[in-house]
């Protein structure tokens, strides 16, 4: 399993490099559909519970950049941007399986729309790129 606080960042601390940053996202994306897939795989598994890959922000934390809030209107910066809620017990099955296929499916919709966005930007980066280069 790949977490995402474990990888090294690329820039060695000289700011954000949105390319590397943009690779490190896909590569977490695919390592987090993974799990989400052995989670549906293993849905009819006695006492199996789902899984999940660390979350992304600690990578993203690794780059000296913070949110400042411009205008009182704007929400606030929250200190732990990930809530962790257990399965209420009504969601076990008998055999003990935690597993909900309509939430971990729900995931995977997500984690494909994310892939969709991720390589959407580096697309028009690295347009913007041959923009300035003349190609």
């Amino acid at each position: 399993m790949l977490n995402a606080d474990r990888i090294a960042p690329e820039t060695g601390g000289q700011g954000t490099d949105l390319l590397a940053l943009g690779a490190r996202r896909l590569s977490w994306l695919s390592a987090r559909q993974e799990v989400l897939a052995g989670n549906v795989a293993n849905a009819d598994t006695p006492d199996f519970a789902p899984k999940d890959v660390t979350p992304f922000q600690a990578a993203v934390d690794e780059f000296d950049v913070e949110p400042v809030r411009t205008n009182e209107a704007h929400f606030g910066v929250s200190a732990d941007p990930v809530r962790v809620t257990a399965r209420p017990a009504s969601e076990r099955s008998l055999d003990g399986n935690q597993v909900s296929l309509e939430h971990e499916l729900e995931q995977v919709a997500d984690v494909q729309d994310q892939q969709h966005l991720a390589t959407n930007l580096y697309t028009k980066y690295m347009s913007m790129f041959q923009t300035v280069l003349d190609k």
